[in-house]
C-alpha cells in the first residue's frame, strides 16, 4: 500500500470512531459532603459600669460639691466595671482614662485651679477568665465569663500652687473605661 492509500483509511477510521463515541461518550464520577453541617457563633466583649463609685481624700469618704480642695490633697474616685468577654483567641486591650478638669467658669481663680489640678487613673483587673498578655494592658480570654475591674481616678492638687487657685471651682467630666479587641496572634 502506498502512503496516500494508508492515510485515507487512517483517517476514515478515525471519523468512523469518533462517530461511534459521540452518543456514547461518558465519565465516571461521584461525590461526598466534606465534614458535617456545623454552628459558629461569634464572641463578645462589653464592658458596664458597675454600682456608683465613691470619692475620698485619703481614707475619708467625701462628697465632691461640699469638700474644699487645699494645696497638696489628692482625690480619688474608684467604681467598678464588669467586663465580659467570650472567644477563642480574644485579645483585647483595656485602657482607663481620667475625666476632664475644667474651669467651672470664665473666673481667673477657676481657670488657675483647672491649670493647676493633675488627673490620672489606674485599673485593676481581678478575673480568673483572663490572662494578662506580652503587651502592656493586653489580655486574652481563656474562658468565657465576666471580670471585674476597679478603676481608680486620682486628682492631685500640687503643694506649691499660686494664690491664684483660692475659691476657684472646677468640674470634672465622666471618666472612661474602654475595651478594644486587637488582632489575634
Amino acid at each position: 500500500m502506498n502512503k496516500l492509500t494508508k492515510g485515507a483509511i487512517a483517517t476514515a477510521a478515525g471519523v468512523i470512531l469518533l462517530m461511534g463515541g459521540a452518543g456514547t461518550l461518558a465519565s465516571w464520577n461521584s461525590s461526598a459532603n466534606a465534614g458535617s453541617s456545623q454552628t459558629i457563633t461569634a464572641g463578645s466583649l462589653s464592658v458596664t459600669a458597675g454600682a456608683a463609685g465613691v470619692w475620698k481624700s485619703g481614707s475619708t469618704t467625701i462628697t465632691p460639691s461640699s469638700f474644699r480642695i487645699v494645696p497638696g490633697d489628692t482625690l480619688t474616685y474608684t467604681q467598678t466595671f464588669n467586663l465580659v468577654a467570650s472567644g477563642d483567641n480574644l485579645l483585647f486591650t483595656l485602657a482607663a482614662t481620667p475625666g476632664a478638669i475644667s474651669a467651672a467658669s470664665a473666673a481667673s481663680a477657676d481657670v488657675a485651679l483647672a491649670a493647676a489640678l493633675t488627673g490620672s487613673s489606674t485599673f485593676s483587673v481581678a478575673g480568673s477568665n483572663i490572662a494578662a498578655s506580652s503587651s502592656p494592658n493586653t489580655y486574652k480570654v481563656t474562658t468565657a465569663g465576666t471580670t471585674v475591674v476597679t478603676v481608680t481616678m486620682t486628682v492631685a492638687f500640687p503643694y506649691a500652687s499660686a494664690n491664684s487657685t483660692q475659691l476657684g471651682a472646677v468640674s470634672f467630666g465622666n471618666g472612661a473605661v474602654t475595651v478594644t479587641q486587637t488582632q489575634t496572634p
